[in-house]
């Protein structure tokens, strides 16, 4: 049983970590795409330019998201799962054969438009089957640690994309990197997503959903959001935070820091890397602990501490010292591992349901606020306000933290209701 349930963790989790390894690795050689794939412009307005294709890919997560949920919801979760991480897989390995702007002109960005926005179907697709898949192949009383190992998953994947942009970029004359070396850090998420199909084939579907589906048929989707509505916004809102930080102090800070010449893009991506890597152990740690406190209060003390702590750690990320960096990442990253949004949502969504309503709380937020976190974040540095970018981080946290409270208490489980906690 113990090797069935690390096999079921790890496939559950490494399309997650492949989608935010290309994530991360987009971010990091930001500054490098837009030289290679946009015509000539001032960097700036490349970056606004970028990220706001960046943000575009992220309106096909809805779709996939409901689409693949509602499909996992009826045939089950294992056939998803290998669909998602093959579609996910190719699409980011052929980012890595996209043409240059001086050989193709425009057809270079619609390109990477058309790939992002693959991507992000899959992605969408993904984060509806694996959390549910995990979950429910994991004893009750221990979601909080699984959900925090699915948490642990996207931090390390943001690590390893920027780790590896960070050592090209230490390595590589300017160049180089703009010739292949970029080339290279997509091309990597290759072999991972064929292990990762390798494993998926291999599975089962989960004890839960295999023992409700002779007496269950999937509900509409306007039963699931008339039953099931406020579970949904609560998610939306939570699942809003967790993905705008992500993405604005981990994918858009590490280019800005570098463009002001705060720190040199090397240092910002391993600090960054440094920071992901604190929250992927501080989540199962955190996702463990609130097995025991609670989901409410863990996301009460952790968006909390957003609020608290975005801006006086966006001013230490602004100093020169390396170390002062570091430690604002490490800082975020540990709040960031604190939100354990999967096991809050599947304990508040019956097995007939969970799929299609975590997928649309995922897929509409990063959809709306998530994807266009690094957006925002070049719009407000291009404008002079910089210091809107912990601003817009600590308004997030506090819409979190009233749509935790005001959450409902009783939370259903398989159909039946038992205490909040």
């Amino acid at each position: 049983m113990r090797t069935y349930r690390r096999r079921e963790l790890v496939s559950a989790c490494v399309a997650n970590a492949i989608e935010w390894y290309d994530f991360a690795v987009f971010g990091a050689v930001a500054s490098v795409l837009v030289v290679v794939l946009l015509p000539p412009q001032p960097a700036p307005a490349g970056l606004v330019t970028l990220f706001a294709v960046f943000a575009s890919s992220f309106l096909t997560r809805p779709v996939g998201a409901l689409l693949i949920g509602r499909r996992a919801d009826r045939l089950g979760r294992r056939h998803a799962l290998a669909a998602m991480i093959l579609l996910m897989t190719g699409a980011t390995a052929a980012m890595a054969l996209l043409p240059s702007w001086s050989a193709v002109g425009v057809l270079a960005p619609l390109c990477l438009l058309a790939l992002r926005l693959t991507q992000g179907f899959a992605s969408g697709g993904e984060i509806s089957s694996s959390i549910p898949f995990l979950l429910e192949s994991a004893p009750r009383q221990r979601w909080g640690l699984y959900s925090g190992w699915h948490t642990a998953t996207i931090a390390s994947g943001l690590a390893s994309g920027i780790a590896v942009a960070g050592l090209l970029s230490a390595t590589l004359s300017t160049e180089a990197l703009r010739s292949w070396g970029w080339r290279v850090a997509f091309l990597l998420a290759l072999p991972l997503g064929v292990v990762g199909l390798y494993v998926r084939l291999r599975l089962n579907d989960t004890p839960g959903f295999e023992a409700s589906t002779a007496s269950r048929e999937a509900p509409g989707l306007r039963d699931v959001w008339r039953l099931h509505g406020s579970t949904i916004r609560t998610g939306f809102v939570l699942v809003s935070v967790l993905s705008a930080a992500f993405n604005m102090w981990f994918i858009f800070l590490p280019s800005h820091l570098a463009e002001e010449g705060t720190h040199s893009l090397a240092v910002a991506l391993s600090c960054a890397a440094g920071g992901l890597l604190a929250a992927a152990m501080a989540a199962p740690a955190l996702g463990l602990w609130s097995d025991r406190l609670g989901r409410r209060p863990l996301l009460i003390i952790a968006g909390s501490c957003l609020c608290l702590l975005a801006l006086p750690l966006y001013g230490l990320a602004n100093q020169r010292p390396w170390w002062a960096l570091l430690l604002a990442d490490v800082g975020m990253g540990v709040i960031l591992g604190g939100l354990v949004i999967g096991a809050y949502l599947a304990e508040r969504l019956p097995v007939g349901v969970r799929a299609t309503g975590i997928g649309l709380s995922f897929g509409l937020a990063t959809a709306v606020v998530g994807g266009t976190a690094a957006l925002v974040g070049s719009v407000l540095a291009r404008a002079g306000w910089s210091a809107g970018i912990p601003v817009y981080l600590v308004v997030l946290a506090g819409s979190g933290l009233i749509a935790t409270v005001r959450a409902p208490v009783a939370l259903p489980d398989h159909q039946t209701t038992v205490p909040a906690r």
